[in-house]
């Protein structure tokens, strides 16, 4: 069995220059595209995060389940099931999700 050392967080100063870019994002319009390669359906069922991963033809490739949705997103993201774009809604439906479990609130995926 191996061990993992127990790292801190970086203590560096960051540095932040004054002429840095700035992205007001609520000005920005992104309109709904479908991923190329599918699409993904998420619910809690006993006590537990479930993500399908349904490709184009809506069959289920592969189903996730577990509570942890940090594990989760890293497998979807190392599986390279989606684009950019997408792990980015996935992963934000997947937080969403955990903390409906975890406070015992209903989920309805949106």
């Amino acid at each position: 069995m191996t061990t993992q050392k127990n790292k801190s967080c970086p203590t560096t100063p960051i540095e932040i220059n004054n002429g840095h870019k700035i992205v007001n994002t609520d000005e920005k319009n992104f309109p709904w595209r479908q991923d190329a390669n599918g699409y993904f359906l998420v619910k809690i069922e006993n006590g537990k995060l479930h993500c399908g991963f349904v490709n184009n033809n809506h069959e289920m490739i592969v189903e996730f389940v577990g509570v942890d949705s940090d594990k989760m997103i890293k497998e979807i993201a190392e599986r390279k099931l989606c684009d950019m774009e997408h792990i980015g809604y996935i992963a934000s439906e997947l937080m969403i999700a955990h903390n409906c479990l975890l406070s015992g609130k209903n989920y309805i995926q949106r």
